[in-house]
């Protein structure tokens, strides 16, 4: 185990540059097309969008999520602890808002749902590029 942390230590920056294009690939390019998607193909568009962005999603944020804990106890400082604070507050935006909109949108396409999910990424969106701004501060 102590050589996948030292792994992700290594290349915390990379994790956390991959999951700040990511999300902002998300917030300005992929969320407000959904406005575009013609309603007869929304439902199986939508399913097929997430299964699809899971596959790159689940893994860099659980890898960014073990790698900033670590840091927490092998590289202590203060801004490793307002990083991990970033990325949980991005994981609770994640859970408690962004997938159960998704969950809904699974159902039908709703513009007024679409909305909410494109205004609330913005706190994902936030948190991350300030967890990716505290990686490159912390590994400088």
């Amino acid at each position: 185990m102590s050589i996948l942390l030292e792994f992700l230590n290594e290349h915390a920056l990379g994790i956390d540059f991959g999951m700040l294009l990511l999300i902002w690939v998300v917030q300005i390019i992929v969320y407000p097309t959904f406005h575009m998607i013609e309603e007869a193909n929304f439902i199986s568009w939508h399913r097929s969008y997430c299964n699809a962005i899971g596959i790159f999603v689940l893994p860099i944020m659980s890898c960014q999520l073990l790698e900033v804990s670590s840091a927490c106890f092998f590289s202590p400082g203060d801004l490793v602890w307002v990083k991990l604070l970033a990325v949980l507050g991005a994981w609770v935006v994640t859970f408690l808002i962004s997938a159960p909109c998704h969950r809904k949108l699974q159902q039908g396409k709703d513009h007024k749902l679409i909305g909410r999910l494109v205004k609330t990424n913005w706190w994902r969106t936030i948190l991350w590029t300030g967890a990716f701004i505290l990686s490159v501060v912390i590994y400088y």
